[in-house]
């Protein structure tokens, strides 16, 4: 390793190149100062030499890989450029062939003194592949188990439109009867898609054009017949909106989103659905319920998968506790972003907030 020190930061060859954990110090101009051996290993299987006398322009131009989910790694999120920047950022990601990929957590920390100000920047590399591919094993259990459930699935639908079709409206009952058959189906089909869907926490779009409001109005029509049930009248306030976004999973979110506010209004209560144009480059869906709200300490849980609060399990409330992690992920993969409001006793106000035009 070899180099001098930055600042008054002392740095030992010899030493550092036996740890296992990479280290790499960037002076304040975004030069490489020095690096141990480990840090060089991991720069290199993610495509990076960390000698590179423009290191910052080719971490901008090159593959920028993959997160710890699974999703596209953004050139403002790699931790080795915002350590040659000078910044601090941390994230786990997947690097080195598919078959062979590792799991590496990444920090980059400055290096501070009272009189010099900013000496240099500190990049920590740790691999920490075993523990990732353990936590990977609920996923991967839950979304092979959600496939082999699926695909079942797909024949039963078709041979219910198809005998809704031959039936017409001859006998009532008899359409009564697969109307029901239909309908719970398809709630299992949906509680599928969601567990596919996190599977990948970050879903992968088809973006096109689409009008918001037709698809918040399609969401809202696919629960009538539970606010129906439930006596909750949903009010829809909607008007045209061309946006660019993947209108399938956006509609998943809207229609988890809405769930949940019928799910937990009370009997006669009312659900409030409504498209706003907040900023001008972005659209914001609210959903307003009578609910029970939430405890201050429930709020920084909601959005974790499975998660179910207290007055959930206390009313044994159907469902997984799904909807609003899965809202979440379809609304950051967007580029947008989802936030509640509520307090204990006043219901929620859920405000999901994706972009006009695609990232």
């Amino acid at each position: 390793m070899g180099a001098p020190p930055v600042g008054g930061f002392p740095v030992d060859a010899g030493f550092l190149d036996h740890l296992d954990t990479g280290i790499a110090i960037f002076d304040p101009a975004g030069r490489l100062r020095a690096a141990n051996a480990a840090a060089h290993r991991f720069a290199r299987l993610q495509g990076v030499d960390l000698h590179d006398a423009d290191l910052a322009r080719s971490l901008r131009e090159g593959p920028h890989g993959y997160d710890i989910d699974d999703a596209p790694l953004r050139v403002e999120q790699s931790v080795i450029l915002a350590a040659a920047q000078g910044r601090e950022a941390q994230r786990t990601v997947w690097a080195g062939p598919v078959d062979r990929r590792r799991a590496l957590r990444k920090s980059s920390h400055r290096i501070v003194s009272a009189t010099d100000g900013l000496e240099g920047t500190a990049l920590l590399t740790r691999d920490v592949s075993r523990r990732a591919h353990h936590d990977r094993l609920p996923h991967d259990l839950l979304a092979s188990t959600s496939h082999e459930l699926r695909n079942p699935l797909t024949p039963i639908v078709g041979h219910l439109e198809l005998l809704s079709d031959d039936l017409g409206d001859g006998d009532e009952t008899a359409s009564a009867r697969l109307a029901i058959l239909r309908r719970n189906v398809d709630r299992v089909v949906r509680r599928l898609d969601e567990l596919l869907l996190l599977e990948h926490l970050a879903p992968r779009l088809v973006m096109a054009e689409c009008d918001a409001a037709s698809v918040v109005a399609a969401a809202v029509a696919a629960r009538a017949e539970d606010a129906r049930a439930r006596e909750v009248r949903i009010l829809l306030d909607v008007a045209p909106t061309t946006i660019v976004a993947d209108a399938e999973r956006l509609q998943m979110a809207v229609d988890a989103l809405v769930g949940n506010a019928v799910r937990f209004s009370p009997r006669g209560g009312t659900v409030t659905v409504a498209l706003t144009s907040g900023a001008a480059d972005r659209v914001e869906i609210v959903v307003i319920d009578e609910g029970p709200g939430f405890r201050p300490t429930e709020l920084a849980h909601v959005f974790e998968p499975f998660h179910r609060g207290r007055d959930a399990r206390a009313s044994a409330v159907p469902g997984l506790g799904l909807g609003l992690a899965v809202s979440r992920a379809i609304a950051h993969t967007h580029g947008g972003a989802i936030d509640i409001v509520s307090e204990p006793g006043a219901g929620a106000v859920v405000m999901l907030t994706v972009p006009v035009s695609a990232r």
